[in-house]
């Protein structure tokens, strides 16, 4: 108990402090303070303990569990998670005004103790709202700590600055894009309205396809067209169907199917990860792809396939002229 109150008592104080740190920590840490990890931990890997295939698979986050007590050394953390019961040490006398609302309650606490942090306090009133709860939240726990992670790796991926230029000619082509300095421009094919974007060291794709009319959106008609599309303008590229999933997701708040997976070609001996959306948005659908190569341990892969996604963030379609 006397452990827990110290604790409570150094971040207490530094909550009323005026100056706060920057956040620490490598962008894809998570560090969950709870007594209960043996009831909590099976719940918490579907919110965090998701594997992307590289082939060889990485975690999206690295979890590590500490004891509450040793929070007061970790208070500039940049992802923290606390997990306990309403009647805790830890989460009573952190956050006494926070309630588990008769069941439980999950809360999200912005820059608490240090500048650019997400705290989440997740809290129930006994253990079967424990269990119920945290598969009920576990979407908001993971979309949280990734938007974060997104944000970390954004300054990172336009540390040298956005190509304006590139980034203004794509605009002629129907849509904005924020093209970091040292990519290039491929219009080969812009007269079928695919055009791809792509850097070196490691080598990174993104294409944009458009077509004016909308299409119905379905799982397997979008996998067949991805593998259309990079058959004939990506030398053969497809999908690896063993390490590839679709299915219903969102885009720019539209409606989108988000493939993600692993690439192939058998000409070149070749292959990697990629993730890629379509939707419908003013009229027209889009397809809007990235994909690496990169021959190196699985999480530098996933380090860079995040990157891709920082950049397939800043995707705008443009009105019909």
């Amino acid at each position: 108990m006397k452990r827990f109150a110290a604790t409570a008592a150094v971040a207490l104080l530094a909550i009323g402090c005026n100056y706060k740190p920057s956040s620490v920590g490598r962008a894809r840490d998570v560090l969950v303070f709870t007594e209960h990890k043996e009831l909590v931990e099976q719940g918490l890997a579907f919110a965090l303990g998701r594997e992307i295939l590289t082939p060889q698979p990485a975690k999206e986050f690295i979890v590590r569990y500490k004891e509450p007590g040793e929070l007061a050394n970790r208070l500039t953390q940049h992802g923290i998670l606390i997990v306990g019961f309403e009647q805790d040490s830890l989460t009573s006398s952190l956050f006494p005004d926070l309630s588990a609302n008769d069941s439980f309650a999950l809360y999200r606490i912005n820059d608490v103790w240090a500048e650019n942090q997400s705290v989440l306090v997740f809290m129930a009133r006994d253990t079967l709202n424990m269990l119920l709860g945290l598969k009920a939240v576990r979407t908001k726990i993971h979309e949280t700590f990734k938007y974060r992670l997104l944000q970390r790796l954004q300054a990172m991926t336009y540390e040298k600055g956005k190509d304006t230029e590139l980034s203004e000619k794509i605009e002629t082509y129907g849509f904005k894009l924020k093209v970091p300095k040292g990519w290039l421009l491929d219009e080969r094919y812009a007269g079928q309205n695919f055009i791809w974007v792509h850097a070196h060291e490691p080598d990174r794709s993104i294409f944009i396809y458009r077509e004016d009319e909308e299409r119905e959106l379905s799982r397997k008609a979008m996998l067949a067209l991805r593998d259309s599309l990079t058959g004939l303008f990506y030398e053969g590229d497809y999908l690896d169907s063993t390490f590839t999933t679709a299915g219903p997701s969102y885009f720019r708040a539209s409606e989108a199917i988000r493939i993600e997976g692993v690439w192939q070609n058998d000409s070149m001996i070749v292959g990697g990860p990629m993730i890629g959306f379509s939707f419908n948005e003013g009229g027209r659908f889009w397809m809007i792809d990235a994909m690496l190569f990169y021959p190196a341990p699985p999480t530098k892969k996933v380090f860079w396939l995040n990157q891709l996604e920082v950049i397939l963030a800043t995707f705008e379609p443009l009105k019909k002229g």
